[in-house]
């Protein structure tokens, strides 16, 4: 989970920042999964997935670039689940670049992305998204999740990036 709701041009929904009405409308969600050869951990993926189909959630799989059967995995798997739908970005420019293609497609306020393979489980954005729905003040808030069970290597290389980012931004930040 990421960032606070998406601005909209004055006139609509949520032109202004600030604590939500009492008793106002919970916010469209989207969350974007961007997908690298993982024809394999598609399919419990998405049956992962479908709980989020609660008529306010859109779950929108990003195909980059793939080479192998995710292409056909998701359109064998998709046209069952309403909530649930795929792009594709013809060729791999990195994980970064799947998650802007998937946000600039998604038809949401308040916007997340999470990993393909499973290493975070999906359902911990309905979790943060529910975070949005108590708030206040949903503009002042950003949710951030993070992962178990990486290699060392990894878990050393993000612990650098933590102090990095603290030191840059002036803020305690870890795993961003």
């Amino acid at each position: 989970m990421n960032g606070p709701p998406r601005k909209r041009p004055p006139g609509q929904s949520n032109d202004r920042p600030g604590p939500r009405p009492s008793g106002a409308p919970a916010m469209k969600r989207s969350l974007v999964i961007p997908c690298l050869d993982e024809a394999r951990s598609l399919p419990g993926l998405i049956e992962r997935c479908a709980s989020l189909d609660d008529g306010r959630t859109e779950v929108l799989l990003v195909d980059n670039g793939s080479t192998d059967l995710t292409p056909q995995v998701l359109g064998e798997l998709l046209p069952t689940r309403p909530h649930m739908r795929s792009i594709r970005v013809e060729v791999n420019q990195g994980y970064g670049k799947g998650i802007l293609e998937g946000l600039a497609a998604t038809r949401g306020d308040l916007l997340g992305w999470t990993h393909a393979d499973l290493q975070t489980d999906p359902l911990d954005a309905a979790r943060g998204f529910a975070l949005f729905d108590a708030a206040p003040d949903p503009e002042r808030l950003l949710v951030k999740g993070s992962r178990r069970g990486r290699p060392m290597g990894d878990q050393v290389f993000t612990i650098g990036m933590a102090i990095f980012e603290s030191a840059l931004l002036g803020a305690r930040l870890w795993d961003i």
